[in-house]
């Protein structure tokens, strides 16, 4: 999980009692070595997803989709202008 380069920063945050153990048993079981890990993976995986939340190729081609599906209603509209007329 880790990429062993020197770490020079610390961020702090507070956390209930009982948010710590959820952070602890999620350590253990993804094989995170320490709460560390846990928090910088948790992290990186947000910084590569859009405001969305969704992953940035699969937001990618949903903004694809809806394109498609936007230029397939104009069609659509267009024919059925064509047929009334």
């Amino acid at each position: 999980m880790s990429n062993f380069r020197n770490r020079s920063r610390v961020v702090y945050f507070r956390v209930s009692e009982d948010e710590f153990q959820q952070f602890k048993d999620l350590c253990a079981r993804l094989g995170a070595r320490n709460m560390s890990d846990l928090v910088r993976s948790a992290i990186k995986a947000l910084i590569s997803h859009t405001p969305d939340g969704f992953p940035i190729d699969i937001a990618e081609r949903l903004l694809k989709l809806e394109n498609s599906v936007e230029r397939l209603n104009q069609t659509m509209a267009q024919n059925g202008e064509e047929r009334q007329a």
